[in-house]
């Protein structure tokens, strides 16, 4: 739990806040902002290791943190915090700053792994291509209105800033039980997402196409609070979510958004989709839509 021990942001401070969803990521998008804070940590269950990743494109402003400074006088863009850890940091007026959370688990990196990486950002040779992207991502749900595009959108984004981790580190900072199970969940996790629509998909083919026994592959989930196919699940009805939601699918049938997401029984995907989300597909499109429904569904 990060302690806020001190926080000075002037009164007359003309500052600004959005926040833009991309699936599993939010940005945070922060203009006008004068400010100084110091932070101290004290980690309990319950909460997740991780880096906030920050890209200021203007203003000045420094950052402390394990022993390491950095600031724009130094070039850097790109700052990256480990949010177990005590850290100072200060801003002057008119600063820009675009925030992203990530938690070790989605980077796929173990609490020691991500400290040493993320205290060796500068060593990276991707800081410059992560800052370009992060600047470059949609500020509203207008500019990527299809909710699929957005979450793989969110993936990438994920992808791009392990990358960038892992190029910081040095021969030892990522032993094999670091980087073994979790990527191997992590590269589950994108294969799962891109057969989403194959009837096919099963824990069978899944652990074929990984090269492990479907024993391997079930382990990987066991100290989860779902099984792997009820994550499969879910993730199908976020998808199928999504395409409810989507002005440009709106002609098409409940049952056949169902049928295109692994639901071939209209009847079990209804129940699931209101067990999971407390309303029928059908009112969950009307609310998406404004009330303007087709037809046919």
């Amino acid at each position: 739990m990060t302690r806020i021990t001190g926080l000075e942001v002037p009164a007359a401070t003309a500052a600004t806040v959005s926040r833009q969803s991309l699936g599993p990521i939010s940005v945070v998008h922060l203009t006008g902002f004068e400010y100084g804070q110091v932070a101290t940590t004290r980690t309990i269950d319950g909460v997740p290791a991780g880096i906030s990743l920050a890209v200021r494109p203007q203003g000045r402003w420094t950052l402390s943190q394990a022993g390491v400074s950095r600031s724009d006088a130094t070039g850097d863009v790109v700052s990256v915090v480990d949010v177990t850890r005590a850290m100072s940091t200060r801003a002057s007026a008119g600063t820009e700053l675009l925030q992203v959370y990530f938690s070790a688990e989605q980077l796929g990196l173990g609490v020691d792994a991500l400290r040493a990486c993320a205290a060796a950002i500068e060593r990276s040779p991707l800081r410059s291509l992560v800052a370009r992207h992060v600047l470059d991502l949609p500020r509203d749900d207008g500019a990527v209105p299809i909710g699929v595009v957005r979450r793989s959108l969110g993936d990438a984004t994920i992808e791009l800033v392990r990358a960038m981790l892992i190029s910081a580190s040095r021969p030892g900072d990522l032993v094999g039980s670091e980087l073994g199970a979790p990527h191997l969940r992590l590269c589950i996790e994108r294969y799962v997402r891109r057969h989403l629509r194959d009837p096919a998909l099963s824990p069978a083919t899944i652990a074929r196409a990984h090269a492990i026994s479907v024993r391997h592959l079930h382990g990987i989930w066991q100290n989860e609070q779902t099984t792997l196919w009820q994550w499969v699940v879910r993730r199908r009805l976020e998808a199928a979510r999504d395409s409810l939601a989507d002005p440009g699918s709106a002609h098409r049938a409940v049952a056949a958004i169902a049928r295109e997401w692994g639901f071939p029984n209209p009847t079990y995907f209804a129940r699931r989709f209101r067990a999971e989300y407390g309303l029928a597909p059908r009112q969950w499109r009307s609310l998406s839509l404004g009330e303007v429904r087709h037809p046919l569904a």
